[in-house]
């Protein structure tokens, strides 16, 4: 072959060769437009199902929105902090929980003392007591008493009785009964030694309502607040004899007046204020009773006095009504209806320390109903003889208790309207 040949031949192969590799080129160009144009297209798929999806989703979670618009306009739902109102308490409820708020807080000692009421002589040893000095008040810290009750050898002077008054009800721990009796008449304790009192001669209710006023008045001046008064006496030795009408009258207006002025009323002796121990129950029933429900009724009466007598002609037991529980518990407390503090007779009387020890006595009078014990012959032995018997088990604590609260029902009773 001559050069040229092989010149031609080269320069053949040669553009063979270019037009394999143009070839070549544009299979691949081709090749990658294609795969180029899939990836577009699935691209552009995935993107329009996403949207369709999301376009679904955003219309249903519209839907939800708008049925819970509507249901929540439809349902109404109870606010789960609403403030309850208060529940307003009666009078009777706030003074129940001053009560036993108060008795929570004493020790058996304590509660007792607090069953006595006893002359300042017996509570400090001193022969006449005419001023609250320190024997007073290590008396008083040690026997909390109930009350304490004076007579005409007590007083001396207004300035004197005001100021030992005071004292005394300040070193109290607790309220406590500072108690005379005074009735008007010239034995009563402030017209016996202080005088000073107008009372009118008392015959009706009027008059017995000024008396009262009267001495309420002068009470209250000194700082007393327990009147021993007045007594229900309907028999011939009464002051207004069998006139039962009349008993009552002046009874209840004298009650009211002592009430109204500040002072708590005892009325006594019960069942009767009579020496007859064969008097039957109709007789009481006809006379006395009816003057101490009438009385008692109407609202004013803090306290009734037991007698000391025996009434075998009313119960069937010769017991001293101060400690016969038939007396206090089936004829005061039932059939004449009174629920308030009963006080014994004064028991440093013959009728009771000829049959009983001074221990006896107080722990026989609880047992039988009696809420205070007034007087006992030795006050110290009577404190103990209780103490031990709610110790052994004789008297329970629930019914010293039973008692605490009557007394204090009366020594909180003005505290109701200041914690309204």
């Amino acid at each position: 072959m001559g050069r040229l040949e092989e010149q031609d031949f080269d320069e053949k192969r040669l553009a063979r060769r270019q037009r394999r590799k143009k070839n070549q080129l544009i299979a691949f160009i081709s090749l990658f437009t294609f795969f180029a144009i899939i990836v577009i297209l699935v691209c552009f798929g995935i993107g329009a199902i996403k949207k369709v999806i999301g376009e679904k989703k955003a219309l249903q979670e519209q839907a939800a929105l708008e049925a819970s618009i509507e249901n929540e306009n439809v349902v109404i739902e109870t606010p789960s902090d609403v403030e309850e109102e208060p529940v307003e308490m009666s009078e009777s409820d706030v003074l129940e929980e001053i009560v036993n708020g108060c008795l929570n807080e004493l020790t058996l000692e304590d509660k007792v003392a607090g069953l006595f009421m006893v002359t300042p002589e017996q509570l400090t040893g001193v022969e006449t007591v005419v001023k609250a000095g320190s024997s007073t008040q290590d008396a008083l810290s040690r026997y909390s008493v109930c009350g304490l009750v004076y007579s005409p050898k007590n007083l001396k002077s207004q300035e004197q009785v005001s100021e030992m008054i005071k004292s005394t009800r300040d070193m109290s721990k607790y309220p406590i009964f500072v108690a005379l009796k005074e009735d008007g008449s010239s034995e009563g304790t402030i017209s016996a030694s202080l005088g000073g009192l107008d009372i009118p001669e008392i015959n009706n209710s009027d008059t017995a309502y000024s008396a009262g006023t009267n001495i309420a008045a002068a009470m209250f001046k000194y700082g007393f607040n327990f009147d021993l008064a007045p007594s229900v006496d309907v028999s011939e030795n009464g002051k207004y004899g069998t006139d039962v009408a009349l008993v009552s009258d002046v009874t209840v207006s004298f009650t009211n007046a002592l009430s109204d002025g500040g002072i708590f009323a005892c009325l006594y002796d019960f069942p009767a204020s009579t020496s007859d121990s064969e008097i039957t129950k109709d007789e009481l029933m006809a006379g006395n009773y009816s003057v101490y429900q009438k009385t008692i009724g109407d609202g004013s009466v803090s306290a009734v006095m037991m007698s000391n007598g025996s009434f075998p002609g009313l119960v069937s037991v010769d017991t001293p009504a101060s400690l016969s529980y038939e007396i206090i518990g089936g004829e005061l407390r039932n059939s004449v209806g009174f629920d308030g503090v009963v006080i014994t007779g004064p028991l440093d009387q013959e009728a009771i320390t000829s049959k009983y020890s001074s221990a006896e006595a107080a722990v026989s009078a609880i047992a039988a109903g009696a809420d205070i014990i007034y007087l006992p012959e030795n006050f110290e032995e009577a404190y103990q003889g209780v103490l031990d018997a709610v110790s052994n088990g004789k008297i329970t604590e629930e019914r010293i208790d039973e008692s605490l609260k009557r007394i204090y029902r009366l020594k909180y009773a003005d505290k109701v309207g200041q914690t309204n």
